[in-house]
């Protein structure tokens, strides 16, 4: 115990924490995603989608890797189907780890790639070397060049819709295609605030002149995956943190006593994060939809 509280009451120690503390740039999600990062080292694949499951009934129990690859796989087949212009570029607009874009390149198509996350970027450099790829925001993406399909495989969440029609407008060629596929919230309140709300999404394509040529609502076939993440968190993840709390509670109690308050606060932010991949909770408050757009 004494080895473990000393640096609590070492003056040199704590200078050196507090500027080590200073000194660590802050967390950045946008250019830092550490939970991408952590399903791309679980899945092999290169995509960080919800993939897309044919058999709608499928139990989590029996959702392989390889079955859940295969549904991401199914997943970019789906979003290949709606591209018409084969010949023009095509942009992958938050690209993930390269997954979608190198499956687009090894069909011949003319892909480009933006990601606004460094660790993906680097992955991308390193693995896919053919691969254009643009490092920025897609609103602050600057290019002369002009795409016949821009696609945004769940990553217009995190754009402001206003800011994602503009440069849409900018870039893409006369009658192109702009594919996305994404969750959106059905009410203004939801447990999980990510997501554009549906309804708002929808005036705004009526509000900047763009037609929806084709529109499907896959809710169904991207719930098992929700299933799958949840059944692990139920089974798994939760007992084994009650287990870590009641190993330290007897091996350290003086420790337990002391983190209360911080493990209070993990234990408030692992509920809203158990809410949003509740199934019952998505089915109630969202809609996972495809939707193809073309300007008028």
């Amino acid at each position: 115990m004494k080895n473990t509280l000393s640096p609590f009451f070492n003056p040199v120690q704590l200078i050196g924490a507090y500027i080590y503390h200073k000194k660590s740039p802050k967390y950045n999600k946008t250019a830092n995603d550490l939970e991408l990062k952590l399903y791309s080292e679980i899945l092999h694949n290169d995509m960080l989608h919800f993939g897309y499951f044919d058999d709608i009934e499928i139990s989590p129990e029996y959702i392989s890797i390889g079955r859940l690859e295969n549904a991401q796989k199914r997943h970019a087949e789906i979003i290949v189907e709606q591209i018409i212009d084969k010949n023009s570029p095509v942009l992958d607009v938050g690209c993930g780890m390269g997954g979608l874009s190198n499956y687009l390149l090894k069909h011949g198509f003319n892909i480009e790639a933006l990601t606004p996350d460094n660790n993906q970027m680097q992955y991308i450099r390193r693995v896919y070397k053919d691969l254009p790829c643009h490092y920025c925001k897609f609103e602050e993406l600057k290019t002369q060049k002009k795409f016949g399909t821009v696609i945004n495989s769940e990553s217009l969440q995190y754009i402001s819709i206003d800011e994602a029609f503009k440069k849409a407008e900018s870039i893409i060629l006369p009658h192109g295609r702009w594919i996305i596929t994404d969750c959106f919230r059905t009410n203004e309140e939801s447990c999980n605030g990510s997501g554009h709300v549906l309804i708002q999404f929808l005036n705004k394509i009526k509000e900047h002149g763009w037609t929806i040529c084709y529109q499907r609502d896959i809710t169904m076939h991207i719930l098992p995956m929700l299933k799958l993440i949840y059944m692990y968190v139920d089974r798994f993840l939760i007992p084994l943190s009650h287990y870590a709390d009641e190993k330290l509670k007897y091996k350290k109690a003086w420790l337990y006593y002391l983190t209360e308050n911080l493990r209070k606060s993990i234990a408030e932010k692992s509920k809203k994060e158990i809410c949003a991949i509740n199934p019952e909770v998505f089915l109630a408050e969202k809609k996972y939809m495809i939707f193809v757009l073309q300007k008028q």
